[in-house]
């Protein structure tokens, strides 16, 4: 190097155009940190550089809110209608889950028995005419060698109780029948009995307070129209409707035909996206008068949302250690724990909670809230699907769909429905099930209606019956004679009584869509009635209780891969007037996959079992 740049290169100092810092890291004087950790308060100046350091000074066009005013049109249903059915009026005496899910109980011997007397409680006080009620109205027996016959015969401990009632108690169910028969059958026969006018009208009063203390006990359905079961689809279908306005020329109806799973609130339902869609209503059918009504602005004082875990706002105070948001690991793809994270960790300081009373079975529309806040500035607060755009924001909670799903409805709905209820051990279980084996469905009877108390196991039933019925079938051990063959030519298996059969047929109209026909399995014991096995449920026996019977079709859909489980349970509430509540409803939940049934046919078996 020349000697003379030589002191220009050691006095100059260059600076570099592009400074780049990887680590920033404090130099501390003292091994120790739990002085600097304690935060104490030295000065004024201390204080200022503590707010410098954590954005404090950063000031931002905001204020907060300090107050709330609430606008609100709430609507009440008027209006309810099962399926296709014309509306009739909805008051809600009744919780809606009830009004949708009741159905006739089930007369087993002992409520029957109990029913009777309960009765003769109501019928001393008219006289002693328990005799005459007994030659009339007591138990009879089934006809001879009928199903209900055989039914009886096989389960020896109803057999014991039916014999121990008869002649002794008046059975409820023939009763009850007679009384509400539309040809008044009781009355009919009672005037005809008893023929002192004073004494037939104490009779008569006793029958009313029978039929209204029955009423009490048991929920049951106005008639059979007012069923919302569907047979065909295994769900609930009906739908509601609230008046718009206090005249009641507009109505928001409000449908749920996909209701099964036993718990019903604002999701089963759907409003109708016509907007001049309306309930017919049923001739003579009492309809409350009730409208929307704009309630009174209430205000109140935002609170700020509070959990657990939630980032604090101060320098000095530490979160609850017992919930840990860094340990939170989700999937690309799991976006509602990332929304959630975000919410928490980043706006969880920007929410308020404002509350607003509201009575259950309310159609509610949040017509908008204001907030003041600390500079006195108010703003209006919309929906966010009623801004330029809002409609593209599909996601939301809490709001109704339409039936076409092109909109969303704004509104909130609380179904007036009971918050818990008490439910029984199944009354009936049927599990359905495909067989590929069999190219067919199964509908198994797990638990069906017991004759003497609740329900009973349905193979246990059918063991019974075939037991009993292979008592009275001849001596068959000395038929035939021996051939020497080492086997024999099985034309089919059989299978249990509590395996219904339902076989694919064809759409009416069509030839590649199928639906499913309960079919029936003969019963294969010598001597015993020649007449196909049925259903003892209920759920199974859509149309043999008519007449003339009538075929059950059941939608293929219904059954899927992993098959389906319906139940019927007895649920039971106390309402919010006081009064208890008990109906007999249906659920349907996931089945338990394929079976297999053993079904064969054409078998070549060995004679001696080898």
């Amino acid at each position: 190097m020349d000697p003379r740049l030589k002191p220009l290169v050691l006095s100059d100092r260059f600076t570099p155009a592009v400074t780049n810092w990887n680590r920033l890291e404090g130099r501390p004087r003292r091994a120790a940190f739990d002085r600097s950790l304690r935060a104490e308060i030295r000065d004024a100046l201390w204080m200022a550089c503590r707010q410098w350091q954590l954005g404090e000074f950063n000031g931002e066009d905001a204020g907060s809110a300090i107050k709330a005013k609430t606008q609100v049109d709430v609507s009440r249903l008027n209006r309810y209608a099962v399926r296709d059915q014309a509306a009739v009026g909805y008051d809600e005496r009744l919780p809606l889950e009830t009004r949708v899910e009741r159905e006739a109980p089930h007369f087993d011997l002992l409520t029957r028995a109990q029913i009777g007397r309960h009765w003769f409680k109501l019928l001393a006080a008219a006289g002693d005419f328990q005799a005459l009620y007994l030659a009339r109205f007591g138990f009879a027996a089934p006809p001879a060698q009928s199903e209900e016959e055989i039914h009886l015969q096989s389960d020896r401990h109803a057999s014991q109780i039916w014999s121990a009632l008869a002649g002794r108690v008046v059975d409820g169910k023939r009763l009850l029948d007679a009384m509400r028969s539309p040809t008044n059958e009781h009355d009919t026969w009672l005037a005809s009995a008893v023929a002192d006018t004073m004494t037939r009208q104490k009779i008569l009063a006793a029958a009313a307070g029978f039929r209204a203390w029955f009423a009490r006990v048991y929920s049951e359905p106005d008639g059979p129209d007012d069923r919302a079961w569907s047979d065909a689809y295994l769900e609930y279908q009906f739908a509601c409707a609230a008046p718009a306005d206090a005249a009641g020329m507009q109505q928001t109806v409000l449908r749920a035909e996909e209701y099964h799973h036993g718990t019903l609130d604002w999701y089963a339902f759907d409003v109708e996206a016509d907007p001049n869609a309306r309930l017919q209503d049923r001739p003579g059918a009492t309809i409350a008068a009730a409208g929307s009504v704009a309630e009174a602005p209430l205000s109140f004082i935002p609170n700020p949302v509070e959990f657990g875990g939630m980032p604090n706002a101060r320098w000095w105070a530490f979160e609850d250690r017992r919930i840990d948001f860094g340990n939170i690991r989700p999937s690309t793809t799991d976006l509602a724990t990332l929304i959630l994270a975000e919410f928490g960790l980043i706006y969880g300081n920007d929410w308020s909670v404002v509350p607003y009373p509201l009575d259950v079975g309310a159609l509610a529309q949040v017509r908008g809230v204001v907030i003041t806040d600390v500079f006195g500035v108010r703003t209006v607060i919309r929906p966010a699907t009623t801004v330029p755009g809002g409609e593209r924001m599909r996601w939301d909670m809490y709001h109704l769909t339409t039936t076409g799903g092109d909109r969303i409805d704004t509104r909130i709905f609380l179904a007036p429905v009971a918050a818990k209820l008490q439910e029984s051990a199944p009354l009936e279980r049927v599990l359905l099930m495909r067989d590929e084996m069999a190219n067919m469905v199964w509908g198994v009877e797990d638990v069906i209606p017991g004759l003497s108390r609740g329900g009973t196991r349905g193979h246990e039933a059918a063991a019974d019956v075939r037991r009993y019925l292979l008592s009275l079938a001849p001596d068959a051990s000395s038929a035939g004679s021996p051939t020497g063959a080492a086997i024999r030519y099985r034309l089919g298996t059989t299978v249990a009584e509590h395996w219904i059969p339902f076989i694919p047929v064809h759409q009416p109209g069509s030839s590649r869509e199928i639906r499913l026909q309960r079919a029936a399995m003969p019963r294969l014991i010598a001597g015993a009635a020649e007449v196909p096995v049925e259903p003892r449920g209920a759920i199974l026996r859509p149309g043999l209780d008519e007449q003339p019977r009538q075929p059950y079709f059941l939608h293929e859909e219904e059954v899927p891969r992993a098959g389906a489980l319906v139940t019927r349970t007895y649920q039971r509430l106390r309402w919010r007037n006081g009064r208890v509540i008990t109906w007999l409803g249906r659920r349907k939940r996931p089945g338990r996959g394929q079976g297999s049934s053993g079904l064969v046919f054409d078998r070549i078996v060995s004679i001696d079992g080898a």
